[in-house]
């Protein structure tokens, strides 16, 4: 197979939102393809024609990798893959792919209305984090709010440290002290919805990840059970040079051992003493 046939046949990853036609540009560039999912990947590629095609969908959602790739790396046709966005695809297969962007909504809603002219704007419930944090604290519709808590699922303790760093606390101290955890997961989020009324645009801040203490790891490293006596054995000369020389620079300065001695290239090197054994 030659260069330019190769190249023909790469495989292409189409990116975009929802609704903004992925699927509808994968048919265009493939012949009567075989249309799978790519958290179900269950096909005979050897029996398929190389001319038709294949399109996996999905590739964003749960993708079975290992099939992935076998597609990829063994049929000989068109191969089409089809994602809400880029970084969500697994690294092997995005290397493996020409990657192209999918149409906008303006088009995809001209086409809808003139089919259906009273049709709703397509619209999905899936968020990240970042984007409920965001649509929580300026979304004013707050049966929304709460349908997205709900469809979503945050962890409890991630959405109310995110949301302690942009309100006051005092409004979220009822949801988190008293129903999270105790009360039911749904009756949770349904709460934290109407905890805040919306209509906030200030700018978003992340929680701060806290720092923790290195005593413990250095004491278990040294064989200390207690953290709190490390620093008082470190006073004593004999055992902090012991201790020294388990440890690198940056932790002697935070016990207070002081440097440790670099060696000098006119250093003398000791000389390991054979003996008869090693000979035998």
């Amino acid at each position: 197979m030659g260069l330019t046939t190769m190249n023909q046949n790469r495989a292409i990853l189409i990116t975009g939102k929802t609704g903004t036609g992925k699927s509808t540009k994968a048919l265009t560039l493939v012949k009567e393809p075989m249309i799978v999912f790519a958290n179900d990947i269950d096909i005979d590629i050897g029996s398929f024609p190389m001319e038709n095609g294949i399109i996996i969908e999905d590739v964003h959602y749960k993708p079975d990798k290992q099939g992935i790739l076998f597609i990829l790396r063994n049929y000989r046709g068109q191969v089409v893959l089809t994602s809400i966005n880029e970084k969500s695809v697994p690294k092997e297969i995005k290397d493996m792919c020409r990657i192209k962007r999918a149409g906008s909504y303006n088009f995809l809603e001209e086409s809808i209305k003139s089919i259906a002219p009273n049709s709703e704007k397509p619209f999905s419930f899936e968020r990240d984090t970042y984007s409920l944090v965001r649509g929580y604290l300026k979304e004013r519709d707050r049966d929304l709010v709460a349908k997205l808590l709900v469809y979503n699922k945050p962890p409890d303790t991630q959405i109310v440290s995110w949301l302690s760093e942009n309100m006051h606390p005092h409004r979220l101290i009822f949801v988190d002290g008293v129903v999270k955890r105790r009360w039911s997961q749904k009756y949770f989020y349904e709460m934290l919805a109407y905890a805040h009324e919306g209509g906030s645009f200030d700018r978003l801040n992340m929680p701060k990840r806290r720092k923790y203490s290195v005593l413990p790891k250095l004491a278990r490293r040294l064989g200390v059970k207690n953290p709190r006596v490390l620093r008082q054995l470190c006073m004593d000369k004999t055992v902090a040079s012991q201790f020294k020389k388990k440890l690198n620079n940056g932790e002697c300065r935070l016990l207070g051992l002081g440097e440790k001695r670099k060696r000098k290239k006119t250093d003398p090197i000791k000389a390991k003493q054979t003996s008869l054994e090693d000979y035998i």
